[in-house]
């Protein structure tokens, strides 16, 4: 087992002196469906049984963060909720949209330790992340996107972590206005996404931004409606 991480300069507001911090390369994101396989192949049960093992736990969770509680799973982790956001004094009040309520996982032994044997491999100066072909999956033409369909990019060192609000795909329109897209898949090689809604006829530059936080952005393309085709 590998975990590959690179590093990038921390935030300057934190201190004088620049630091670095690591971010993990995942290889790729599994999608529910191949959860559920993974661990039927481990445990022997149906995916269809470990599917709804997980619907049951979420219910779970949720029913218990809604009246407050900590949830503990034995051995994993306790799920409790934070109050996020400033308050203007003792008494509050509370604001929405600037005070909300997190839910978040603290790790229990002995899954916190579980990979405290390893030793990452830093591959700061491997991981240059390029963009080589950009397919749309229904027409299958390259370099063109029509409308809202899916497209595949192929590329090395991509991966972007769909979770984060720095790292993501988007079209960009010869005035430099950026129109984020859906991922709905993401490893090192391969990323699928789609617009949510189609852009109007143009030349477009599709960028990629992943956990360098640098955009990968050499990829012309044409966009065209749904009514071009």
């Amino acid at each position: 087992m590998t975990v590959k991480f690179v590093t990038v300069k921390g935030s300057e507001r934190l201190g004088r002196d620049p630091f670095y911090v690591g971010l993990v390369q995942h290889d790729r994101t599994l999608s529910p469906s191949e959860t559920y396989e993974l661990c039927a192949s481990h445990t022997g049960y149906k995916a269809t049984a470990i599917r709804a093992v997980f619907m049951a736990l979420a219910e779970f969770i949720r029913e218990n963060q809604r009246k407050g509680n900590i949830t503990f799973l034995d051995g994993v982790a306790s799920i409790r909720n934070y109050v996020k956001g400033a308050f203007e004094g003792l008494g509050g009040p509370w604001v929405k949209g600037r005070n909300y309520l997190s839910v978040q996982a603290v790790e229990l032994e002995p899954f916190k330790t579980l990979l405290a044997g390893i030793v990452p491999l830093n591959n700061t100066e491997g991981a240059k992340p390029v963009i080589n072909t950009v397919l749309d999956e229904t027409t299958l033409v390259y370099d063109v996107i029509t409308g809202t369909d899916g497209f595949s990019i192929a590329g090395a060192d991509l991966a972007p972590d769909p979770t984060k609000p720095d790292e993501y795909v988007a079209l960009m329109d010869v005035h430099g206005i950026e129109t984020k897209a859906e991922i709905t898949f993401s490893d090192l090689q391969n990323v699928k996404a789609h617009l949510t809604a189609a852009l109007p006829a143009g030349e477009y530059t599709l960028k990629v931004y992943t956990c360098t936080r640098a955009p990968v952005s050499a990829m012309p393309l044409a966009s065209t409606s749904p009514l071009a085709r």
